[in-house]
């Protein structure tokens, strides 16, 4: 909520304070400073402005990739079916963040890289769960009527395919946000990622780099690593709920 609010009123870059360099958490500062004197707290909602971001827009799109691709191998298939399987083949071959690390060094890094690597790197499960739905419900007796009534194949997959393989996909966002989130930390931490943003990764690098944990400022690289793992365990617990949401309407039409 923090992020939201300051991502739209605006904050602004956070500031340094000369003489307030590397002052522990206390009544001056929630979650202390760092050795440029800057807060500590705006640093974790800045990062989280990032880590929201590059979540939605890297794990939308990849879930959106895989969608189409799914939707259209398991319709048509054939030869759109052979290729989306090879080209998913390709990709399952190479773990995701080496994929993502590649094309973040191909581009050049920047949030443009990051959001493809990941969207390109992580489509593949989406895809053949996707798939595999289509496959099973281009089966069933109302897509079979639709066909007999002339419905073209565009309208039945968004009005009589998509509906019902929507629940699956909102699951599948909130797994790829995740998987979006640590990648963005991971290739922050790299220095691939969106150098113009402050971020966790960044923050858990400088404090390695400065050796603050020696000189016992522990508290910029616990607060970066905490946001992190409550983001991530929070989103996780939203698409539990989601699937056991979904296992429980399946059951129900079973």
């Amino acid at each position: 909520m923090m992020a939201i609010g300051s991502a739209l009123f605006g904050t602004g870059p956070v500031s340094q304070q000369i003489g307030l360099e590397n002052i522990a958490p206390g009544t001056t500062a929630f979650l202390g400073t760092d050795r440029l004197g800057r807060s500590v707290t705006e640093l974790i909602i800045h990062g989280a402005r990032l880590a929201l971001l590059v979540g939605i827009l890297g794990g939308g799109l990849a879930v959106a990739l895989g969608t189409i691709l799914g939707m259209a191998a398991g319709w048509w298939r054939g030869p759109v079916d052979a290729a989306a399987l090879w080209c998913s083949g390709a990709v399952a071959a190479v773990p995701g963040i080496l994929l993502v690390l590649t094309i973040g060094f191909m581009m050049g890094g920047g949030l443009v890289a990051l959001l493809l690597g990941i969207g390109l790197a992580s489509w593949v499960g989406v895809f053949r769960l996707v798939r595999a739905e289509v496959l099973k419900m281009r089966r069933k007796n109302h897509v079979l009527a639709a066909k007999a009534l002339g419905a073209s194949s565009i309208h039945i997959l968004q009005n009589h395919l998509f509906p019902r393989i929507a629940p699956l996909i909102l699951v599948q966002f909130t797994l790829h946000f995740v998987f979006a989130v640590k990648a963005e930390v991971v290739l922050s931490f790299l220095g691939v990622g969106f150098s113009d943003a402050v971020s966790w990764g960044g923050m858990i690098r400088q404090c390695l780099a400065f050796n603050d944990l020696a000189h016992g400022h522990w508290w910029g690289l616990t607060s970066a690593t905490l946001a992190m793992v409550g983001l991530v365990l929070a989103v996780q617990r939203l698409a539990d709920n989601f699937n056991h949401r979904l296992e429980m309407s399946h059951r129900t039409l079973s």
